[in-house]
């Protein structure tokens, strides 16, 4: 499968609103694929550490870390995440795909509290409700770039 992607030159640099919108539409897909590794990665680098005990600062323990094969499943996903990351910001704005990140947040505290038993305080789903909202927003302002 490859990815059309389109690199920035002088020459496309002037693009049309409408060709910027319609890319970083079509980098929704890749944000959200990477918004996803990143997540399951950061709860795969934490099951990793909890099967790791008790850890002290150590060549012992680096070499430990750098053994496990479920640490080394979490960094391999997270490399996965950055390769999608970096073909979604070859087509879009970067004001317009960071925020999609921070959805990363509230894919890892479910996950913490589905997996790992971790409290979900009222505060925590508020803070949710906010990232959520946020991305909303800088979604909603992308459409109305097309209209």
């Amino acid at each position: 499968m490859a990815l059309n992607t389109t690199p920035v030159t002088e020459d496309n640099m002037t693009m049309p609103a409408q060709q910027v919108s319609n890319a970083n539409l079509q980098s929704v897909g890749l944000v959200l694929a990477s918004v996803a590794c990143g997540a399951v990665g950061q709860l795969t680098l934490k099951a990793a550490m909890n099967s790791l005990g008790s850890l002290q600062l150590s060549v012992e323990t680096l070499v430990r870390m750098a053994t496990s094969p479920l640490l080394l499943v979490g960094v391999a996903i997270f490399g996965i995440s950055t390769l999608l990351w970096l073909f979604a910001l070859a087509k879009a704005d970067l004001s317009f795909a960071y925020p999609f990140l921070s959805l990363t947040y509230i894919v890892v505290l479910f996950g913490g509290a589905i997996l790992f038993h971790e409290a979900v305080t009222p505060m925590r789903v508020i803070g949710f409700a906010v990232i959520v909202t946020g991305v909303w927003i800088v979604a909603r302002s992308e459409k109305k770039k097309q209209g």
